[in-house]
Formats: C-alpha cells, structure tokens, sequence
C-alpha cells in the first residue's frame, strides 16, 4: 500500500507538470507587474552575514586567563589589519564550533543578536571586522561578509524567488481547469 501510494503521488505530480505546469507562460512584462503589485511581499529587513574567530576562556578563567585570551585576540586582529585572509585565520586561530568552515556564521537580522554584537557589526560595510569583543565564550572577532539594507531588492535580484510565486499562483487555477476538462470528458 505504501509503494502504491508513492507511485500514485509521483504519476499524479508527473502529470500536474506535464499537462498543467509546462503549459504555463510567463513573460518578462507579466513579471514585472507581478513584481510591481507584490512588492510587499519580497521585502526584507536590514541583515548581515557574519563571521568569527573565537579566542575561547573557561567560564571559570582567571585575570591571567584573560589576560592571555585578549591577548591572542589582539594578535589575530594585527594579523588580519596586516593583510592576512579572515576565513584562513579562523581555521587555525578560532576556538569556536565554526572554525573549519571559516568562521561562517550565518544571516542575522536586525534584533537578533545581543546589543553588543548588533551595535558593532551592522554599523560596518561588507569585508569590514570589529575589534576583539568580550562575551561569555571568550574574546570573538567578528566580519561582516555580507551586509543587505532593509527593503525590496532589485528584480533582477530575486528573479527565481518571483517566478517560482508567479508559477504558484498560476498552478492552482490551471490546475482546477485541467480537472474539470477532464471530468466533463470521462466517459463514466
């Protein structure tokens, strides 16, 4: 019954795409105006991508613990103000769980992160990093990777993201016509 049920589910996938969804048109105008009148809906907050290099202290350390972490942290930082590559240095330099992946962090939107992280890392432009900041984990360097302003991007930006609502919003009337062709022509 499962197998069966699988099969079915793809064969009737199979022809929604065939008989319905490759039948659909969009042109470049109808994109434009679908993008015009839903403006609001493909508009974004302001968002950094970050990246971190973590100078790890127990949460137990000691003055000279810290003195040692700061200490390796404003290495790190000469290294990076002297030319050394962000991504290279959190492989072999970062304590956190990121490190072999470069540091990658992620997006964050505005109000996701502490105020501390968020005052220091939105003010800056993508390619620039903070100096070392204290938190509980220890001392951590952050770079702004990416930084996307609140608002509507461009068309041509998110064009995959408008075509794929466009097609959507098409699928499920054509689809409802399909269906009551075929029932007005079944022989029963």
């Amino acid at each position: 019954d499962f197998k069966a049920n699988i099969r079915d589910s793809i064969l009737t996938q199979q022809v929604v795409r065939d008989e319905v969804g490759r039948r659909l048109q969009m042109t470049q105008g109808q994109e434009q105006a679908y993008y015009d009148a839903h403006k609001q809906e493909f508009s974004q907050p302001e968002q950094v991508r970050l990246s971190e290099i973590l100078i790890p202290t127990p949460a137990d350390a000691n003055d000279a613990a810290l003195a040692a972490a700061k200490a390796k942290a404003d290495d790190v930082e000469a290294k990076l103000k002297a030319g050394a590559k962000f991504d290279e240095l959190a492989k072999t330099e970062s304590g956190g769980s990121t490190a072999a992946q470069g540091g990658d962090l992620g997006q964050y939107k505005r109000g996701a992160l502490s105020k501390v992280l968020e005052d220091q890392t939105f003010d800056l432009k993508a390619g620039q990093v903070t100096a070392p900041i204290r938190t509980r984990q220890g001392y951590v360097i952050l770079k702004v990777t990416e930084h996307e302003d609140a608002g509507t991007p461009a068309l041509k930006d998110i064009e995959p993201q408008v075509q794929e609502a466009m097609y959507m919003a098409q699928l499920q009337p054509a689809l409802r016509a399909y269906l009551t062709k075929l029932r007005e022509e079944a022989f029963i």
